[in-house]
């Protein structure tokens, strides 16, 4: 049965029933991303297949599309960034005022044998439904979620588009002004700056990184640069891959890419 006729009925009689099958679906979604989490497909996928079908995503309206359009975020590039943006997937939750861009860069400098040919990110922008503007910001930081009150004053200013820093080779999505304002930002690209650095800690060989960067080359300035813009929405378009679902990582397996690609945290 479809989680949202699960939820009427769960208002029409109380029932226990229905809202253990509820907490049935959230439980497969949990069985299945710790599958994922191992890079074992061969678990996770059925079981992503059965909670789609009892909840499959639905596709966008219109107006579900021009909102896709409106809160897509500005990216901002450092100068000399290797691996371009592969993909995105926009998933809009079907009860709360929120949408989840889903970017997908060619990989990741810190992580050439992963066995995720990507490196998957997310932004977040959550919304008035009756005003249309911006409430909240958030992006997946290296395993944490950042925001800023400041990041959601600046994409109202710009049409409801949030400005995102891309983090040179590793792709941390930085919201406005959450440089010297969030310790564990500056912790973490400070850290990765010192490695990458020349005469830093580096990685360690992989014969799967030829041809990539060794080394980041400039100075630590130059490293927070985010000059370069670059708009996601002509890619969005592209590839039309938008949905309204609560299970953003079962529908980006198997309605998206064809590729893996690490489960991240689904909604903020």
């Amino acid at each position: 049965m479809h989680l949202r006729r699960l939820l009427l009925c769960l208002l029409v009689t109380g029932g226990t029933a229905n809202a253990a099958e509820t907490e049935n679906l959230a439980a497969l979604n949990a069985e299945a991303q710790i599958a994922h989490g191992k890079r074992n497909l061969g678990d996770s996928t059925p079981l992503y297949k059965k909670l789609l079908a009892a909840d499959p995503p639905a596709p966008p309206t219109a107006a579900q599309r021009d909102l896709v359009q409106r809160f897509a975020p500005r990216l901002h590039n450092v100068a000399g960034e290797f691996f371009p943006l592969k993909d995105i997937v926009a998933i809009l939750h079907p009860e709360r005022p929120i949408i989840g861009y889903h970017l997908f860069w060619e990989d990741d400098l810190g992580f050439p044998s992963d066995n995720d040919p990507c490196d998957h990110e997310v932004v977040w922008v959550e919304y008035d439904r009756a005003s249309l503007r911006v409430t909240r910001v958030a992006t997946y930081f290296h395993g944490r979620i950042v925001s800023t009150p400041e990041a959601v004053e600046e994409a109202n200013a710009h049409g409801g588009r949030p400005w995102i820093g891309v983090e040179w080779g590793y792709h941390g999505s930085v919201p406005w002004k959450a440089v010297g304002q969030v310790t564990v930002v500056d912790e973490i690209l400070r850290g990765h700056w010192e490695r990458a650095r020349p005469g830093g800690k580096g990685h360690p060989a992989d014969p799967l990184a030829r041809g990539w960067p060794r080394e980041y080359p400039r100075d630590y300035a130059a490293y927070l640069d985010f000059a370069l813009p670059f708009d996601p929405r002509p890619l969005l378009r592209e590839r039309e891959l938008v949905y309204v679902s609560r299970w953003a990582n079962a529908t980006i397996n198997r309605y998206c890419l064809r590729y893996n690609f690490a489960a991240k945290t689904e909604w903020p």
